[in-house]
């Protein structure tokens, strides 16, 4: 892991058919064009798939947690810088985290409205009691609420450059209801992908869910953090994130759309050049 850097607060020529009948350069300038057409779907649909995420979703059970659940994902992402928000004071509103390679808008969003900064907020699991039972420790982590006293239901971190990874220890702080959560990240391209809900099972408020991360190979430009109920709807409800990690960026490589637009361009060349047009 790599050192903290700064925190801000606030297609010829004619030919004959299979059925005997002739056809002049038009109509094979027709078929390549269609098998162009046709490839350029394939490529299209591929560099879709290419994009997909991988999740990792690890809730905690109850009792008898270990704070091991990020493991998986940091083995993943191999290089990565963590956070803890205990060095920031309480009641402060988080703008930006910057380390050495990224900057980090840290803001809310969902429902609440699209503005706005997390507070840091002194926590219930802190010391070495009661919070290591239940998978990790924090003292002080983020609250999905803003400076007017908004709650949100998204935690919402945006990049600076594509990261290969994010995630992120969470926990419901609801006390009349027990919440779950979804990671939702943007990858370049504007690929745009949920995890699977993040619950321990147990049904408890006021405990730590797990840790919900995402890596990438295209990169991911926004992470979004969003409290749901059991049907999976984003609510306005109370949860804290702590233990923020993110992955170096990714080299830069052509988007989806790049790709495909690229493609187009030469065969529009070759085609062109078939008809003696260049």
């Amino acid at each position: 892991m790599g050192n903290i850097g700064k925190i801000v607060t606030l297609p010829a020529e004619g030919g004959l058919s299979p059925g005997g009948r002739t056809y002049g350069p038009r109509k094979r300038e027709d078929c390549d064009m269609k098998r162009v057409a046709v490839s350029l779907l394939v490529m299209a649909a591929a560099s879709t798939a290419l994009a997909a995420p991988t999740f990792y979703v690890s809730p905690n059970a109850y009792p008898g947690s270990s704070s091991t659940n990020d493991l998986a994902w940091q083995a993943a992402v191999g290089s990565f810088n963590e956070i803890d928000f205990d060095f920031v004071p309480v009641g402060q509103y988080l703008v930006s985290i910057t380390d050495s390679f990224v900057s980090i808008s840290t803001t809310l969003g969902g429902l609440g409205g699209e503005s706005g900064n997390p507070e840091t907020f002194a926590g219930s699991w802190g010391g070495a009691g009661a919070g290591s039972v239940y998978g990790t420790v924090f003292d002080i982590a983020l609250l999905n609420r803003d400076a007017a006293g908004a709650l949100h239901s998204d935690f919402v971190f945006t990049f600076s450059q594509p990261v290969t990874g994010i995630g992120a220890w969470l926990y419901d702080d609801g006390s009349g209801s027990s919440e779950s959560m979804i990671l939702r990240v943007t990858e370049v391209g504007n690929v745009v992908t949920n995890s699977s809900m993040l619950e321990s099972g147990n049904g408890n408020d006021h405990f730590v869910e797990g840790f919900l991360g995402a890596t990438s190979t295209l990169g991911i430009t926004e992470a979004r953090f969003i409290v749901v109920d059991g049907q999976g709807n984003p609510v306005q409800r109370a949860f804290e994130l702590d233990h923020l990690q993110w992955g170096r960026p990714v080299p830069p490589i052509p988007a989806p759309g790049a790709i495909l637009l690229g493609s187009i361009g030469v065969a529009a060349v070759g085609y062109l050049r078939k008809r003696h047009s260049l």
